[in-house]
């Protein structure tokens, strides 16, 4: 199996080009608190991208493994909305395109990053039924090559800026990525379970990772090697954890993630639209969860499960889409999207 993927400059350019518009038409301008107001496109840029890159590679490695053609935001023919959407949004099966019940959230892993994390309050409020991690080997100037492309910023380089950025945009050109492994829902589940002292599920979890192969930080813990106790890394927050070589390990692409895939069915169980909560005084209160876009609400009534109504959502939006193009599949550049 092929794990080693390359993500070419022209996905990174189609990935550019989506969250420019995005941001420009004021789709993702989410309001940042510590900021006190609303974060710079440059921010966004940074953020987005190698969430972005991950997802391709996740693609490749689908379609060059397995022959499976998959569909990210970045493919579909119009802008999908939704506060909860998976990161594959169509996959396809008896050769028509399909929205995924069976949710995948792709997240990258940069540079010598030893732990597969994934945060405790996105698992809460968002769950998904795998979490698949893909290293992304894009260096942190990768912008910078941006630079080398503006005639009246290149007419002022030097040999040596010129070299630089050279070497920048050869990285770029070919992105180098990395399929790490996957976690299901069960499991990350269990991590939870473990930490408020289920012994069964922590049996469960050292038999399929090993011994500390997963961990709960709590905000207040270390980063650490279980193949080498003389190393460690930084406090992290409340994050379940997977030791990135015991993760791989554990992975059965070709038969248990391709049957959960194939399948196509939900993993994750009832969310409730409401959730109750501890306030600063341990008062338990009640809360309503975010429901965007508006376009969502009008499924609020039909259901309590707040998963399913994005998937409603979803699928709607799937279906004007195919309506308004003929095809969910984009067939131009994101940088001719009108932008309204």
């Amino acid at each position: 199996m092929q794990y080693e993927v390359r993500v070419e400059r022209d996905r990174y350019l189609e990935i550019l080009a989506f969250t420019t518009y995005a941001y420009l038409s004021g789709k993702i301008t989410a309001y940042s608190g510590i900021l006190g107001g609303q974060r710079s496109l440059g921010e966004y840029i940074e953020n987005f991208i190698y969430g972005k890159v991950a997802e391709e590679a996740f693609k490749k490695f689908l379609h060059s493994n397995f022959g499976i053609e998959s569909l990210t935001d970045l493919d579909i023919a119009d802008f999908i909305l939704g506060y909860y959407l998976p990161d594959i949004i169509a996959v396809k099966l008896n050769d028509e395109y399909v929205a995924t019940k069976f949710w995948i959230e792709v997240k990258e892993v940069r540079r010598e990053q030893k732990w597969f994390l994934i945060p405790e309050s996105g698992v809460t409020n968002r769950p998904y039924d795998v979490y698949v991690a893909v290293w992304v080997g894009l260096p942190d100037e990768h912008i910078a090559w941006l630079i080398k492309n503006v005639d009246e910023a290149r007419s002022r380089m030097s040999k040596e800026w010129l070299k630089k950025m050279a070497e920048i945009e050869e990285m770029v050109s070919n992105i180098n990525c990395r399929i790490v492994g996957y976690a299901l829902y069960p499991d990350v589940e269990r991590v939870l379970k473990a930490k408020n002292g289920d012994a069964l599920a922590e049996k469960e979890l050292d038999k399929k990772y090993g011994e500390e192969g997963w961990y709960y930080f709590d905000g207040r813990t270390a980063l650490f090697n279980p193949d080498d106790r003389t190393w460690r890394g930084a406090v992290v927050g409340r994050n379940i954890g997977f030791f990135s070589s015991r993760l791989e390990k554990a992975s059965k692409w070709d038969d248990e993630f391709l049957k959960y895939l194939y399948e196509n069915e939900r993993i994750v169980p009832l969310i409730s639209k409401f959730y109750t909560y501890q306030d600063r005084k341990g008062r338990t209160r009640s809360r309503t969860r975010t429901i965007k876009p508006d376009l969502c609400k009008k499924f609020g009534a039909k259901t309590e499960d707040y998963r399913e109504i994005f998937q409603m959502c979803m699928e709607h939006q799937l279906e004007c889409i195919k309506g308004k193009y003929g095809s969910i599949v984009r067939k131009t550049s994101w940088f001719k999207q009108t932008i309204d």
